[in-house]
This record gives structure tokens, sequence and C-alpha cells, in this order.
């Protein structure tokens, strides 16, 4: 296909053409913090965090440490990083948690279509 012909074709495929949003859009949902939804999106944040705290842990170097790392203690330092996961998501100001709740509150609110 030459250049010519590609600048032609059209930008939008209609097989996957989203319809039109009603009013605003899901950014401007009010969160219900009380919910279950928004509770189920803050574990989800919360599990998001904690796989980025693995990750970031796993390039920690322990060749130098004093004392030799025991199966204990990395069992102790798993659980003390989900702990740290759970109170990030709810008090450091990530918004993922906020991001999710307003989009599945606005798709819960689409009309269904019908078969």
């Amino acid at each position: 296909m030459n250049p010519i012909n590609v600048a032609k074709l059209s930008l939008e495929n209609l097989r996957y053409k989203i319809p039109p949003l009603p009013g605003p859009g899901y950014s401007a949902l009010k969160v219900n913090k009380d919910s279950k939804l928004y509770k189920e999106c803050l574990d989800f944040q919360a599990v998001f965090i904690k796989q980025m705290l693995d990750s970031m842990r796993k390039t920690v170097d322990h060749s130098d440490d004093l004392i030799k790392r025991s199966q204990g203690q990395d069992i102790f330092e798993d659980m003390l990083y989900d702990q740290y996961a759970k109170n990030m998501s709810k008090e450091a100001g990530f918004d993922l948690a906020k991001q999710m709740y307003q989009q599945f509150s606005f798709l819960q609110g689409l009309p269904k279509k019908q078969a």
C-alpha cells in the first residue's frame, strides 16, 4: 500500500466505536468512601502498591548483611510490607482507587444493551 492511500484511511475503526458519554463523564462522580466498591478499589490499590514495593525490595543487595537472613525474617518482612502497602493505600495520596471507583460507578450507570 503506498503512502498516499494510507493517508486517506479513516482514523476511526467502527468496530470499536464507543458511544458518546452522557453528561460530564465519570470524573465528575462523587466518591462514596463508605461503599463496598470503594473499599474493594482500595484493596486492589494496596495489592498494586505491594507489587511495587516487592519489586523495589528485590533490588536491595543483602550480601554485606552482618547477620545471615533467615526464612522467618523473610516472612516477617513480607507481612510488614503488606501492612505498609495497606497504610499507603489509605493515607499516601495514591489516586488509583478513586479513579477506579469513578469509572466503575459510571459504567454501572450506563444503560444495558438489549439482546
